[in-house]
């Protein structure tokens, strides 16, 4: 549990606490070796840090004297480790403000950190010499101090007296100093104060969100052992360990003195036993490569990365063994909060916390940059950083998820900063222009995006270079290239091996004005980087790609290029054509060219929508691979299959091109309602006739005598037919296109609709999604097609049900309600396990995706059981083929009751003259949001302990005596009367046994609650209602007549 500290304490602070509160609590792991995992681990508990911390406070005073005045700055490398955390404690303690120092900074870029910072004095430790040496060569004047390192500051033979310490604790004190990387020139100091450092605290104190937990509580809060692969002078390091020091959670690190690599983690892994691991991106790419390195991090529950992109084919592959998770920030911000992505397909996504403040604003090419709004600020470091601002662009540009709107992915940056496999950060443009000042260049290329390594192409002046070969040219321009690479970090430095010289026929793309177009370009010879980098291998220890596979990419490229006019050179192999608004007529001539291209037969379209990028298709049609075809298909998941029918069904939805103004919509309301014959339908259309801003209804009916059925029903159950005046009723197809409507009729309704009740489904529990496809997962894409056509873009209310969140609660696992949350609606893990669950789901989530990109108006209403009438209302009786009437005629005739009703107790059931009167409310409201999430559910809840004497008092007073029994004992009996055909016409619950086995405690988790704020705001018919009663459950006895 993270301690209650309220902030502002500062880092020292936090630590003597700690210390006196929990002295014996292990605070960290760390090797007994620089150079190896192999000899043994030591722990160090926070008593022993409290130590280690002030032995090296009263060191530093002795040495150089308390800060005079309190606040100068003291600067500090060292080796990768925790004593990075200690010499932050230990300075601010004697009053100074550390600087901490990248290693890997040029010397100019020392140089321009030291004099911006005003630092005189550095800390070192007796292992870091020569980055001193550089150091006083370009700044002569710093006077540097040697400490201890962290084991000799932990002997026990030394116990120093507590050291007070004379930092300063207000929130806005600076209490320590990071540099930016350099990326866009040289380093730029970022100051933090007491209150940005502990945001750290406040972020891991954030709440639930939307039905999501928030990853920072989930990186933050977690108290059990995390193996760190950070660097700690760098802003994730030191998160990294406030994490550790505010929240009292366990860190592991890796040996200080070796590079980091996969056998190194996997040792670590397999010696300490983490639960969870903080890693950049080179290494998790490493490790998937590797049958060890797979399993290694199949052994953590959670994985968080950040820093830099993820390979997609890493992402894939580890997210099915460990929870993947990324997790964003920047020197100036520190975390940015974000929620749990909960489905194993968003491992690569954001979805941002209210507390971030996040606004996406549009950027070019489809690309949005986070901008951060002032909020709360405790939970906001940037704006304690930069106090008088109101709003911080990050320059971070992000992609939308296709169909998960909430969702974002990392996508570069607004400047031409390139990203590193490593998380390293390389700005190319001023190593391009040193390069390109040689004679024989006409252009130059920094590449590298998501590599380990930098690479060059050049294109040669053909004058200038005349004849001369490759290998000639690339000699010749060296001494130029290692110009640039002095000027530059160590990380972005080129090597030889990693130039490739464009040939005469292939140009650089450039503006008018001559300027090289990066993207273009980079697509353009993406053959050539491929190869420039198959060597790779040597410098990171993976295999890449082979001849073959390069080859087969850059056939399958060519062909999407080709066929498609959405897919353009500048497109990257990852992006999934369904966002490119591909119809399906594209997929299948793209699925015929790559038949003929390749000579494989077994291209087909689902080939395709299984494998919808460049990238993932290239994987699947390799040798050796068995993911064409139909394999695909038998080895996907149920999320994956229920994404891909999403996919089939909105791939072409895109908004078309009106033609005139829009008409203005009319005073009263136009409906056309789909299932009114139904029980919930003949409600509604009832409260719809009765309703005086309802003008016109339109019936969507399948069976063919919907008009003779309800006419009857409303004078038998509602003494009423005058109402139907403002009925039509019309057979309909809603598998075909336009429902199968005469064309002149579909376009009166075009004309004049303004809402549309979707309710028409059916409910068959032992139906597979894929049956659920012809008639209503496609009816629903019609359903979109008519509104978005029509004259008034009339808004959908759709009926959705329980079954669609049914899994909630073996996801989640927390006990909370289902929230009303459009976040939900993308969450393919939750709907029950069975084909009419995800049928409700998918049509739920192509309705989301119709409002995001057709600006259509949806409203998804999940409901609950809905029951019989009210006491004082008039209707349709509930079924007595469904399972409570079922279990109440069962019960008459074994003469017992279950008292209980297993999993199913809590009554939350709905009449069912309150529920078409609620779907009523919800369809008319007055609101501005595209998508809205209600649930139909009793907000007034009673149990069945309640109401089942009612049935006993019923029988008695019918002289059928009926005893109560314990809720298992009553399904067993039940199970013993033998399953014949008499029998099930004598006892209809005995075709419904499964489904009441599955009520068992012992057996299931039952359905989830719901949440009904939103509901109950917006409609007063279920807000004023009340609990289910006795007077209805009489009425329902009488109705049924068993």
């Amino acid at each position: 549990m993270v301690p209650t500290a309220p902030p502002p304490l500062a880092v020292p602070d936090h630590i003597d606490r700690a210390a006196e509160e929990e002295p014996n609590a292990i605070w960290a792991w760390v090797p007994r070796s620089s150079s190896s995992v192999d000899q043994g681990w030591r722990d160090i508990t926070f008593a022993q840090l409290a130590q280690a911390v002030d032995s090296l406070a009263w060191s530093l005073e002795e040495t150089l004297g308390v800060s005079d005045p309190i606040g100068q700055t003291i600067g500090y490398i060292g080796p990768n480790d925790l004593q990075y955390l200690v010499v932050l404690a230990a300075a601010l303690k004697v009053g100074y403000v550390p600087l901490l120092v990248s290693p890997r900074n040029s010397p100019e870029g020392q140089q321009s950190i030291l004099k911006e910072t005003e630092c005189t004095l550095f800390l070192s430790t007796p292992d870091r010499h020569r980055c001193f040496e550089d150091i006083q060569k370009v700044a002569p004047n710093t006077q540097i101090v040697e400490v201890p390192l962290l084991l000799d500051l932990l002997d026990p033979s030394h116990r120093p007296p507590h050291y007070d310490g004379r930092h300063r604790r207000d929130g806005a004190a600076n209490s320590l100093i990071l540099h930016t990387s350099g990326s866009t020139g040289l380093p730029k100091a970022v100051r933090l104060t007491v209150g940005g450092l502990n945001s750290v605290y406040e972020q891991a104190n954030l709440g639930r969100e939307q039905g999501r937990q928030s990853t920072m509580k989930l990186f933050l809060a977690d108290q059990r052992l995390m193996l760190a692969a950070v660097p700690f002078f760098h802003a994730m390091g030191i998160v990294v360990g406030l994490r550790s020091l505010m929240c009292r959670s366990s860190i592991a690190t890796l040996p200080s003195g070796k590079l980091w690599n996969a056998s190194l983690v996997i040792g670590a892994i397999a010696a300490i036993n983490p639960a969870t691991g903080v890693f950049p991106p080179s290494i998790l790419e490493d490790m998937s490569g590797t049958e060890a390195g797979f399993h290694a991090l199949g052994r953590l529950d959670t994985v968080f990365f950040g820093g830099a992109p993820l390979a997609n084919a890493s992402g894939e592959k580890l997210c099915r063994v460990t929870k993947l998770q990324t997790i964003i920030g920047s020197t100036e911000a520190l975390l940015i909060p974000s929620l749990d992505t909960t489905a194993p397909d968003e491992w690569g996504y954001f979805h941002w916390s209210d507390a971030a403040g996040a606004v996406m604003e549009p950027a070019e090419n489809e690309l949005y940059e986070l901008v951060l709004e002032r909020r709360d600020t405790s939970c906001q470091a940037v704006f304690q950083t930069l106090p008088g601002e109101e709003k911080w662009l990050t320059k971070d540009l992000f992609r939308q998820h296709p169909t998960k709107p909430f969702l974002w992915k990392y996508s570069g940056r607004r400047d031409d900063t390139i990203v590193l496999s490593n998380g390293e950060k390389v700005n190319p443009v001023s190593m391009e222009k040193c390069i390109e000042s040689h004679a024989c260049v006409k252009g130059a290329l920094v590449v590298g995006q998501g590599r380990f390594q930098t690479g060059l192409l050049i294109e040669p002046e053909r004058d200038g270079a005349g004849m001369i070969d490759s290998a000639t040219l690339v000699e010749h321009i060296w001494p130029t290239v290692e110009q640039a690479n002095r000027e530059a970090p160590a990380h972005a430095r080129i090597y030889q091996n990693k130039i490739a010289v464009t040939e005469r026929e292939k140009s650089f793309e450039r503006t008018p004005k001559g300027s090289i177009i990066r993207l273009p370009t980079v697509a353009m010879f993406h053959d050539e980087i491929a190869a420039l980098y198959n060597d790779e291998k040597f410098a990171r220890g993976s295999s890449l790609e082979s001849g073959a596979h390069v080859e087969l990419r850059s056939t399958i490229r060519a062909v999407f290029i080709d066929v498609l006019a959405s897919f353009h050179e500048g497109t990257l192999d990852d992006v999934d054509i369904c966002s490119l608004e591909v119809d399906s007529l594209g997929v299948l001539a793209l699925a015929e060219a790559l038949q003929t291209k390749l000579q494989r037969r077994d291209i087909t379209a689902a080939t395709i929508y299984q494998n919808p990028t460049v990238h993932e298709l290239t994987l699947a049609l390799s040798p050796g691979t068995s993911r064409s075809g139909a394999t695909v298909t038998l080895s996907t998941t149920r999320e994956e299959q229920l994404g891909a029918m999403v996919r089939k069904y909105t791939i072409d939805m895109v908004q078309q091109k009106r033609v005139g103004a829009e008409r203005e919509r009319p005073s009263k309301h136009t409906v056309i309602l789909t299932g009114s014959t139904g029980s919930l339908g003949s409600q509604v259309l009832k409260t719809l006739v009765q309703r005086p801003e309802i003008e016109q209804v339109y019936c969507l009916d399948r069976s063919d005598d919907a008009e003779t059925r309800q006419r009857h029903a409303f004078v038998k159950y509602y003494g009423m037919e005058a109402g139907l005046h403002k009925v039509e009723f019309l057979q309909a197809d809603f598998g075909l296109a336009g429902f199968g409507l005469e064309k002149a009729v579909y376009e009166r309704l075009l004309s004049s609709v303004t809402i549309f009740i979707h309710s028409a489904w059916s409910v068959n529990f032992n139906l597979s999604l894929s049956s659920y496809e012809a008639t209503h997962i496609a009816g629903t894409r019609h359903v979109v097609d008519f509104a978005s056509e029509s004259v008034h873009k009339s808004s959908i209310t759709f009926v959705s049900s329980i079954a669609s969140v049914g899994n909630w609660g073996s996801v989640v696992q927390d006990g909370s309600a289902v929230p009303e949350s459009t976040t939900t609606l993308f969450d393919r893990s939750i709907p029950l396990l069975q084909g009419y669950g995800e049928s409700k789901h998918v049509a739920a989530e192509i309705l989301a995706i119709a409002s995001h990109r057709l600006g259509i108006q949806t409203a998804i209403v999940r409901a609950s059981q809905l029951a019989g009438p009210s006491a004082q209302a008039s209707g349709v009786a509930w079924n007595r083929h469904e399972w409570l009437p079922s279990l109440v005629h069962a019960s008459r005739v074994m003469k017992k009751l279950p008292r209980t009703l297993g999993t199913m107790e809590q009554v939350d059931w709905v009449p069912m003259d309150v529920a078409g009167a609620t779907m009523v409310d919800i369809a008319t409201a007055s609101t501005s949001q595209l998508t809205r999430v209600y649930h139909l559910a009793n907000p007034h809840r009673t149990s069945w302990r309640q109401l089942y004497p009612v049935i006993q008092e019923f029988y008695k007073s019918n002289d059928v005596a009926i005893g109560a029994i314990e809720y298992s004992d009553w399904v067993h009996e039940l199970g013993q009367i033998p399953l014949t055909k008499e029998n099930a016409e004598r006892v209809p619950g005995l075709k419904l046994l499964d489904f009441y086995r599955g009520l068992c405690p012992e057996t299931a988790t039952g359905l989830p609650r719901l949440a009904t704020k939103k509901a109950e705001a917006v409609s007063p018919t279920l807000r004023e209602g009340r609990a289910v009663g006795g007077c209805e459950v009489r009425k329902w006895l009488e109705q049924w007549a068993l």
